[in-house]
């Protein structure tokens, strides 16, 4: 079954959109006309990607040319091969014409190619294996379902998945086993999610005879035969999908979203079989538009690295000219010799190039190899961390070559729920008519202090002057209490409540309910062992909400595209389903338009954020007004309690209000010229007047080991920045929690409501409350407070955004509330980019995915929101208390070791070459070497890489325990920088002037060989070879602060194997007659 397009391409530009996870502009729509295989294979071919994925970088026939080219587009490889082919220059040669530089070479070469083909030789094996895998699809000329491959389904290929089946492309959901039209899949394989989540059967298609539970394969191609279907270009939006099919007969259009697209790579799960038409291939699938999307990222010491191997450079080039031009005036000046020809440019070029061959080892040609394995074993030893192995699992390390960026963080910035917080809700508390309902939250009584325990003071001032007011205008609390019916995700207990509900005697408190079970995407199932009904629900608020719904025997049955049937009180209640508008990050809300079947009467039902749903609401009658501020009350006391509020609101539609409306609505839906964002504006518009219900209060519990964390990051001078979506009174809560807030702090708030009472514009209070920060007692530790209102409005001022940055050096901590994905991405750009530090963000959602990726490193924490912050971060880690071990133990260890084995390698290649600088005193500079070349090849290699290898994957100066109870060790040192390498490079100089002087004074007292005989050049050379080796060994020694048996072995290992190569290269006059009998004369 293929496809063929009904438009040139060039005129595939009805709409444009951005797609919002990566900032890029996607054009256009697609259409195209269901056809037969015969007619439209060539078309399809060549107009779509194929279904044929191919992740492998290499095939056998262009590995060697590809990856040498890879290898070779590295400046040191390049350098190094140009060092090689000057070897072979009979002009310039100090080697006999034998090229010993690509010894070392090919070693890293080799090391580098087996490493690329055993990773491409799984890509292939992966690739083949899913490409060759076995699906079902439309046969025309049988009509039947006939086994193929993925790599032959095309776009337009009809396929029928059975149970337990992967879906190999991205197609839209035409008919399924069950009569309702519903399928489960699990997106683990997309993003890590293990619940299940349900797809639909266009509702439109749920009208045609016997299409599901049977779907017969002539029904289908005569629906689809003919049939146009115009979809969104490919793009790696999950979330999001417009589509529209227009059947043969052009009988009105069939509007589809992402409830009714299966997505390639999820698992077809409690369904036994699905049917549907395909709509994406290969690299158009969304599964692959997101594959590689991770970022690249270098550590910070890569980039000083590459500044100091430049350095290194220029120093080599000085010291070559320098060379050069001391030579030709050396040449001339003895007046005995009778020189009168000065010596010609061509000589000077060779003997430049003569001194490069000397100096090459000048650039570390085994820095980036040893750098690379020392990475891949120091992730191991992290992912072998016993201690940062929970129940949870351990860390997983994605990105091994930011390991020293954890030694160096300066910022942290985190998310609130699910990171810091066990993402565990129970509904805890809730308010009706201005009546509160559930027990206190019982916390320690350090966690409400300072800026809390104020706010919390003044709500109970305020509670008791509502007290001291009638009755009737009070906000009540009911302190009847019972111990709770078990139920998961509800920790509620009161009596009075239970009563209410249940004997209906509060018809307020049975909507509230009933809006808890009706609104939500939240898919009920029945565990068939247990026969019990359990749900399955994206967002664990929801669950929880649902939950308590149920709790009050308000209990949501099924949830359907058409219809939601619950169990009130025992009686069973259908209710139309209209329309159903997701939450989303930027909404805030959910809303859902009902009618109670067998009735005219239509609801819209809403819960969401107070930001957008108290502005939403119909004006308070002036008997209404003091059960309003009530309920504005217990809003505000439910927030200083730490629970996550939302309002709940409902309104009854008038028909002919819903009809003008939803005309507008399908008008806009069904256009190919709007986008997701058009429409938002138009469902705002029946998301007003509204009366407000209730409010929820949910209680998220802090993660053990937190407070702690954050209060020793505080120690270890790490900025801590806490990014949430709850309210400023939660935020500050959580803030006393988790001791990123003190009684003695001062914290400056920069919110809507400062915002709105100072009387100024917006931009002057910002900018004079980061004034007053800055003015503030050194000796006053500040904190600051922004929500997402001050944030809109410093995103587009820069003179804001650079006060902010000044304010935020005073800060000890910064929260910011109620923002967005987009604004934690921003917070965490704007300080990377004024700042220079290095950041560090963490977080366990898909919402946290953009500043993971924005900051130097990213850590995301597997949880219950899925696995796609810990597929896109750095590393990842089971729970928010495994960062201070990371960080202050593994961290730090590893920032000392990257930065010691850096300067090591530069220190050691200095302190081989120099001597042969230095000799040039002896030789009038004519470009001589004192080393034997094989011995001078095989230093780094051989004879130096071992211990530094050990080292760097071992060693500790202080121990673990030492690291996490004294956290000011983190900040307290600077391991590397260019003073620190240039002190380093001043050390290898001395010990090179002592390797050659202090040599040749000693052998002008007299021969050391037993023949008597006296020494020569190259005796002179092994001997100072030897004395480099011992050298660099000794230095490397110093650095060492943790010895182990295998540490000692390795340097014992190193120097034996100089000696014994050096006796066979001594040995053997093959290796050069030169070279013969230097060691045993």
């Amino acid at each position: 079954m293929l496809a063929k397009k009904t438009v040139p391409e060039e005129n595939i530009t009805k709409r444009s959109y951005v797609d919002k996870k990566d900032g890029r502009f996607v054009h256009g729509v697609r259409t195209y006309e269901v056809d037969t295989p015969d007619i439209m294979a060539l078309t399809a071919e060549a107009m779509w990607s194929s279904n044929k994925v191919c992740t492998a970088l290499y095939t056998p026939y262009n590995f060697v040319v590809k990856n040498l080219f890879k290898q070779f587009s590295r400046f040191a490889n390049l350098y190094f091969l140009f060092i090689t082919i000057l070897q072979v220059l009979p002009q310039v040669t100090l080697s006999n014409g034998i090229p010993t530089t690509i010894f070392p070479l090919f070693f890293v070469l080799i090391i580098n190619a087996i490493k690329d083909l055993i990773e491409d030789i799984n890509r292939h094996r992966a690739d083949s294996m899913q490409n060759s895998s076995i699906t079902h699809e439309l046969s025309v000329k049988s009509m039947s379902f006939e086994e193929t491959k993925w790599e032959h389904v095309r776009v337009g290929s009809i396929l029928k998945i059975f149970q337990g089946e992967i879906i190999p492309v991205d197609m839209i959901v035409l008919a399924t086993s069950s009569p309702i039209g519903q399928c489960f899949t699990m997106t683990a394989n997309l993003d890590g999610e293990t619940n299940l989540k349900i797809r639909w059967v266009p509702p439109e298609l749920m009208l045609v005879k016997d299409l599901c539970c049977t779907a017969p394969p002539t029904d289908i191609w005569a629906l689809m035969h003919g049939a146009k279907i115009e979809i969104e270009m490919p793009n790696r939006r999950l979330d999001k999908f417009r589509a529209t099919i227009v059947p043969r007969d052009g009988d009105g259009k069939i509007s589809l979203g992402i409830s009714n697209l299966l997505l390639r790579g999820v698992l077809l799960r409690d369904t036994e079989w699905v049917v549907g038409i395909t709509v994406y291939t290969g690299a158009d699938t969304k599964i692959q538009q997101n594959s590689g999307e991770t970022p690249f990222k270098s550590s910070t010491l890569s980039k000083l690295t590459n500044r100091l191997t430049f350095q290194i450079v220029v120093l080599q080039l000085v010291l070559l000219v320098i060379a050069v031009c001391v030579q030709n005036v050396m040449w001339t000046s003895p007046s005995y010799l009778d020189i009168t020809s000065s010596k010609s440019l061509l000589d000077s070029f060779y003997l430049f190039l003569t001194y490069m061959l000397l100096f090459s080892n000048f650039v570390p040609i085994s820095l980036q190899v040893t750098v690379d394995i020392t990475r891949f074993f120091q992730a191991l030893v992290l992912q072998s961390d016993r201690h940062m192995m929970l129940d949870d699992g351990g860390i997983t390390v994605r990105s091994s070559d930011l390991n020293e960026d954890l030694g160096a963080i300066q910022h942290i910035f985190t998310d609130k729920t699910g990171t810091l917080t066990c993402n565990n809700m129970e509904f805890r508390k809730c308010a009706i008519d201005g009546i509160s309902y559930g027990s206190g939250i019982k916390r320690d009584s350090s966690i409400i202090s300072g800026e809390a325990a104020k706010h919390q003071r003044n709500t109970v001032s305020k509670f008791l002057t509502y007290l001291s007011m009638p009755r009737a205008v009070s906000p009540r609390v009911s302190n009847t209490s019972t111990p709770r019916l078990h139920q998961t995700h509800v920790n509620i207990s009161d009596k009075i409540l239970m009563e209410k509900v249940k004997d209906q005697q509060d018809p307020r408190a049975v909507d509230f309910f009933t809006n808890l079970a009706i609104n939500s995407s939240v898919v009920p199932l029945v565990n068939k062992a247990t026969n019990e009904l359990i749900y399955s629900a994206i967002s664990p608020d929801e669950e929880a909400l649902v939950c308590a719904a149920k709790h009050f025997d308000i209990v949501l049955l099924a949830h359907d595209t058409t219809t939601v049937r619950i169990r009130r009180f025992g009686k069973e209640i259908i209710y139309d389903v209209l329309h159903f508008f997701e939450f989303t990050s930027e909404r805030k809300k959910s809303s859902m338009i009902v009618r109670e079947h067998g009735t005219q009467k239509l609801l819209l039902l809403c819960k969401g954020a107070d930001s957008v749903v108290l502005p939403a609401l119909v004006q308070a009658a002036p008997n209404e007004e003091s059960t309003r501020n009530a309920m504005k009350q217990h809003l505000s006391t439910y927030a200083v309690e730490g629970l996550r509020v939302l309002c709940v609101a409902q309104r009854e539609l008038p028909i002919d209000v819903y009809h003008s409306w939803n005309t507008k609505y399908q008008a806009a839906k069904t256009s190919s010229e709007s986008t997701d964002d058009d429409l938002d504006p138009i469902i705002a518009e029946i998301e007003t007047n509204l009366d407000l219900v209730g409010i929820t209060g949910i209680e998220d519990r802090l993660q053990d080991g937190v407070p702690d964390a954050l209060e020793c990051f505080r120690q270890a001078r790490i900025k801590v920045w806490m990014l949430t979506g709850d309210r400023p009174d939660t935020a500050v809560n959580i803030g006393h929690a988790t001791k990123l807030l003190s009684s003695d702090m001062k914290l400056i708030q920069a919110t809507s409501k400062e915002l709105d009472e100072s009387g100024k514009t917006a931009t002057d209070t910002i900018s004079e409350l980061f004034s007053s920060i800055l003015t503030s007692p050194p000796a006053q530790e500040v904190a600051l407070l922004l929500d997402d209102s001050a944030l809109e409005i410093i995103c587009n001022q820069d003179l804001l955004q650079q006060e902010l940055i000044h304010a935020c050096k005073r800060c000890i901590s910064v929260l910011c509330c109620r923002v967005s994905p987009k604004q934690k991405e921003f917070i965490v750009d704007l300080v990377r980019r004024k700042t220079g530090v290095i950041t560090l963000a963490v977080g366990d959602g898909a919402n946290d995915v953009p500043m993971i990726q924005r900051a130097h490193v990213g850590i995301g924490i597997s949880g219950a929101e899925g696995q796609q912050a810990a597929n896109a971060s750095d590393y990842a880690i089971p729970q928010f208390r495994c960062l201070r071990r990371l960080l202050l133990v593994h961290g730090r260890w590893m920032n000392r070791r990257m930065a010691i084995l850096t300067l090591y390698m530069f220190y050691k290649n200095v302190l081989l070459v120099l001597p042969q600088f230095f000799f040039g005193c002896y030789c009038l500079f004519s470009g001589q070497s004192t080393y034997y070349d094989p011995l001078y090849q095989l230093f780094n290699v051989w004879y130096t890489a071992l211990p530094i290898l050990l080292f760097s994957v071992t060693d500790q100066d202080v121990s673990a325990n030492m690291s996490q109870s004294f956290p000011t060790l983190y900040s307290s040192q600077e391991f590397v920088s260019i003073r620190l390498f240039w002190i380093w490079m001043g050390d290898a100089s001395f010990s090179s002037l002592v390797v050659l002087f202090v040599h040749i004074g000693a052998f002008t007292y007299g021969p050391m060989a037993r023949s008597g005989l006296d020494e020569g050049l190259w005796d002179l050379g092994f001997i100072m070879n030897g004395i480099v080796v011992l050298i660099a060994n000794l230095r490397l020694a110093l650095e060492i602060k943790c010895w182990y048996w295998f540490t000692v072995a390795g340097f014992v290992f190193s120097i034996f194997l100089w000696f014994a190569s050096s006796y066979v290269f001594s040995s053997v006059v093959a290796f050069g007659a030169n070279f013969y009998g230097v060691v045993w004369i």
